[in-house]
């Protein structure tokens, strides 16, 4: 079968997904290469991730678009769902250190 180019998952084959699944903010990176790799590592220990940039940052090419957010804010917000936050943190803590923050904001 042939793997979609997003989500890597198999086209063609059916996903079944709790649709109460909620989703946390997990914390921000402020490097695209520290967000690859969290990403990256996340995935490794079979923890969904959603990282999105806020910088402008589009797509594996890099294409530079201007900022919608303002000066200084962290550029890539990462996300998990609830059931992961604590392993998710753990994970990232020991893979990025200092190179991430955690969302001190969240309940």
């Amino acid at each position: 079968m042939t793997e979609c180019p997003v989500c890597a998952r198999e086209i063609g084959k059916a996903v079944e997904e709790p649709q109460d699944v909620k989703w946390l903010l997990l914390g921000f990176i402020e490097d695209k290469i520290s967000a690859d790799y969290a990403k990256e590592i996340l995935g490794s220990y079979e923890i969904p991730a959603v990282v999105i940039s806020k910088s402008g940052f589009l797509g594996q090419a890099g294409l530079t678009l201007p900022g919608f957010y303002k000066a200084g804010a962290q550029l890539f917000e990462v996300s998990v769902p609830e059931d992961f936050v604590e392993e998710a943190s753990g994970v990232l803590d020991m893979a990025l250190g200092d190179r991430w923050r955690k969302n001190e904001t969240r309940s």
